[in-house]
């Protein structure tokens, strides 16, 4: 089944738009980028749970990168943002193309690329920090280029737009429910970052993410639930972990 057009490409308007339909304020100085980062992945996860679910794995594999002294990603909540914004382009997409369980069409391809965009518009809209705005936009750029949407170098990148192209393609590989392709241990993923660092991976990310994590993940990130059945533990809430939590400076989530 192809889907229409119109129904596939959201424009730069629809995704500005994004914040009134949901009732979001825009970001003002001083305000509270974690609690409304909460309630855009709470808006994300009624749209896709699937998605809400990879983007809170995300953050927490940058959280635990960003511990690496070498990293320099950033404060701890600017980290957690931007793992947990950095798909919600795909809250504009049909969840009918986000599970497709086959190959995409030329049309649905482009459709699909666009998501980096759209988000990024939608969080500039909102004003976000140019540092969360721009990790939505860039996480499919290629350390040589070659990605989407620009095909920019990776090292035109911000430091932390860089960690999350590793830390997305990583918890893709390990993650259940990606019914197109196979999903790799930890392990293989590991050794799969370790083999793309300096072609699609910014070397030093590469390297903090191999050296930096292991087997410890596999029950954090709920590697061990069968496909479409994990779930944030009922205490966290929302959140997978405390230690997302304890970086956000919030208590546990109440929804």
């Amino acid at each position: 089944m192809e889907f229409p057009a119109t129904e596939l490409v959201p424009s730069a308007a629809s995704a500005a738009a994004t914040g009134a339909a949901l009732g979001e304020p825009a970001l003002a100085p001083g305000s509270d980028l974690s609690r409304q980062s909460l309630r855009l992945l709470a808006a994300l996860r009624r749209h896709h749970a699937a998605s809400a679910d990879h983007s809170i794995r995300v953050a927490t594999v940058l959280l635990a990168m960003a511990s690496n002294p070498a990293s320099q990603l950033g404060a701890p909540a600017l980290v957690v943002a931007a793992g947990l914004m950095h798909d919600l382009g795909k809250l504009f997409l049909p969840v009918s193309l986000l599970d497709a369980a086959r190959s995409l069409t030329a049309q649905e391809t482009t459709a699909m690329r666009a998501h980096p965009v759209t988000g990024a518009e939608t969080l500039t809209a909102l004003r976000f920090p140019e540092p969360v705005v721009a990790a939505a936009r860039d996480h499919h750029e290629r350390w040589l280029g070659g990605g989407y949407p620009l095909g920019c170098r990776g090292i035109t990148l911000s430091p932390l737009s860089r960690a999350v192209c590793v830390a997305d393609a990583f918890v893709a590989m390990i993650e259940p429910g990606r019914t197109y392709r196979p999903r790799l241990t930890v392990a293989q993923a590991l050794a799969e970052v370790e083999a793309c660092s300096g072609t699609q991976f910014d070397p030093g990310f590469a390297a903090v993410l191999v050296q930096g994590l292991g087997p410890a993940f596999q029950q954090e990130l709920g590697l061990d639930a069968a496909p479409g059945r994990w779930q944030p533990r009922e205490r966290d809430g929302l959140l997978l972990s405390h230690r997302l939590e304890h970086a956000l400076g919030l208590p546990p989530c109440p929804w």
